[in-house]
C-alpha cells in the first residue's frame, strides 16, 4: 500500500505521529504499518516513528513492537509518546468534556514541541485531540503546509463512517475507506478515497 498522495516532506527532523488505538484498531494499525515499512523506501521516508498510546493501555506497545520486528525496524522508548485519553469506556459524557480538554491540551503541546510532517491513525478517540492540534497549528503557521493528516477507515466500516471519521473529516488531508460502498456514499468529497481493501 502506497500513500504517496500524503506528499511526506522527507525530512528525518520531523517524526511521523501514528496514533494507536486498543484491540482491533492497534491490529488494523500494525497491519498498515508493516505495509509502509515494508520497505527501505518506506522506511526512509516514514522516519522517525513516534506511536502516540493512551496512559491506560498495556497492549498496544508490545504489539506494534512485534509487527515492526517482522519488518526489521527497532523500536525503543523513544518512540512511544503516552497521552491522557479523551473518554473512557463508560465514562459520562459530562466528564468526558473535561477529560477531552485536557487531552487536547496534551495533543497540542506536543504537536507544537515536535512539529510532526504526518499525522496517521485509524478511528481510536485518541486520535480525536491530535487531529485538531495537528489542524490548529497548521492553520497558525507552526506546522508547514505539506504536513498531512491522514485517517484510514476501519476495515468493519463498511456503509458508514465511525464515529471520529465524521467528526474529523473536514480536517482531514485523505479520509482511506475500505469498502465501495461506502466509497460511493463519499465519491463527491474531495478527501475520501478508496484503494480497495488493505487489510
Amino acid at each position: 500500500m502506497e500513500m504517496t498522495t500524503t506528499k511526506v516532506q522527507n525530512d528525518t527532523k520531523y517524526p511521523v505521529y501514528i496514533v494507536l488505538g486498543s484491540g482491533g484498531h492497534t491490529a488494523e494499525m500494525c497491519t498498515i504499518n508493516m505495509a509502509l515499512l515494508s520497505s527501505s523506501r518506506g522506511k526512509e521516508i516514514y522516519n522517525p516513528l513516534r506511536y502516540i498510546i493512551a496512559n491506560d493501555d498495556i497492549t498496544s506497545r508490545s504489539r506494534i513492537t512485534s509487527a515492526m520486528q517482522k519488518v526489521g525496524v527497532a523500536l525503543d522508548d523513544t518512540s512511544f509518546i503516552y497521552v491522557p485519553r479523551s473518554r473512557k469506556v463508560g465514562q459520562s459524557y459530562f466528564s468526558s468534556v473535561f477529560t477531552t480538554l485536557w487531552a487536547l491540551l496534551w495533543s497540542c503541546w506536543l504537536v507544537w514541541r515536535d512539529q510532526p510532517k504526518l499525522l496517521l491513525c485509524n478511528g481510536p478517540g485518541t486520535c480525536v485531540p491530535f487531529c485538531l492540534a495537528t489542524s490548529i497549528c497548521r492553520r497558525i503557521g507552526r506546522l508547514p503546509n505539506t504536513t498531512r493528516i491522514v485517517f484510514v477507515e476501519s476495515w468493519c466500516r463498511v456503509r458508514t463512517l465511525s464515529l471520529s471519521g465524521k467528526l474529523m473529516r473536514p480536517m482531514l488531508d485523505l479520509l482511506v475507506v475500505q469498502w465501495p460502498a461506502l466509497a460511493e456514499k463519499y465519491k463527491n468529497a474531495y478527501n475520501v478515497k478508496y484503494f480497495g481493501k488493505i487489510m
